[in-house]
């Protein structure tokens, strides 16, 4: 392409048709009927172009902008552009060719390639790249880039888009979004560490929290389990498989110790006998003494023989 001209030579390597062509020049863009656009961001086009995630066509004669000359019938694509690349002159673009349409360029039936983009009235300033077409007639596209001029672009989904992978605000305009991306060209594309973690961090902060809630579980259950061998709920032999019910199922293991009676409490519970032990000859024993014997039917005194 020459610079100056919006209009690419589709030249051979070999017999074959290029992989990158030169979409876009850098700087002023002045076409054949006089009109001039501004390639001064080729960032934001790049951008844009990311944003959509998705192959961008190349027709023929750019039916695909002027449906009226084909009807209803199929517009049929000569290739489809990957991948942009930045470089000194302007912006490239990585094609993938038909095999008609590189048949075409090998006849020399279609010799040049013209992009259709979008762009911002006040400066005129190139925005968004939406295709391209094989052309016979040089600047053919511009009469169809005139027609794409859109007054509402400053509210388009690309802007809004740009302006979320940003981190603006809602509303951000023209000026707002040049600065960001200067910023982030600037930081070599890094994002602002007061608004972003790093996602190893992140991961680090998560796996932390589950394996403290993990810790914090392990706790709560064994509390819950020492409290009922405590109570006499169950014994230590059943301490394990006690552990196992509250941790695969808290609700069961509070069904459980609700609805059991401590059988086992007599076995860990402190006895209330206190001192020695009553003597043999019609020394007073306690009240306990007193209940079991009256239960056997004998004297009080004899439960110490």
């Amino acid at each position: 392409m020459t610079l100056g001209t919006a209009t690419c030579d589709v030249e051979l390597s070999g017999n074959k048709p290029p992989e990158w062509v030169h979409l876009l020049p850098a700087g002023n863009i002045g076409g054949r009927d006089g009109r001039t656009f501004l390639n001064d961001a080729p960032e934001v086009v790049l951008a844009a172009f990311k944003a959509g995630a998705i192959d961008l066509p190349i027709d023929y004669e750019h039916q695909s902008e002027h449906r009226e000359k084909t009807g209803a019938g199929p517009v049929p694509a000569a290739g489809w552009i990957k991948d942009l690349e930045l470089r000194g002159d302007g912006i490239w673009g990585r094609v993938s060719w038909t095999e008609r349409a590189a048949e075409l360029i090998r006849n020399r039936e279609y010799r040049f390639l013209s992009p259709v983009v979008l762009f911002e009235k006040t400066k005129r300033r190139v925005m968004r790249l939406k295709s391209a077409g094989l052309v016979h007639t040089p600047n053919l596209h511009l009469t169809a880039l005139a027609s794409q001029e859109d007054p509402t672009m400053d509210q388009s989904p690309l802007i809004a888009r740009l302006v979320k992978l940003l981190g603006l605000e809602d509303g951000a305009d023209e000026e707002e979004i040049f600065a960001a991306l200067e910023e982030r060209l600037k930081s070599g594309g890094k994002p602002d560490p007061a608004k972003y973690v790093p996602i190893e961090a992140l991961q680090d902060l998560m796996q932390k929290r589950t394996s403290d809630k993990a810790e914090m579980r392990q706790e709560h259950v064994a509390g819950k389990v020492r409290q009922a061998v405590a109570d006499g709920y169950i014994t230590p032999a059943m301490r394990d498989w006690a552990t196992e019910l509250c941790t695969a199922n808290e609700a069961a293991f509070d069904t459980f110790v609700s609805a059991a009676t401590p059988p086992y409490a007599h076995l860990l519970r402190e006895s209330n006998m206190r001192g020695a032990p009553p003597s043999r000859g019609g020394q007073v024993v306690n009240d306990l003494a007193n209940n079991v014997a009256r239960q056997l039917g004998i004297d009080a005194a004899r439960l110490m023989d």
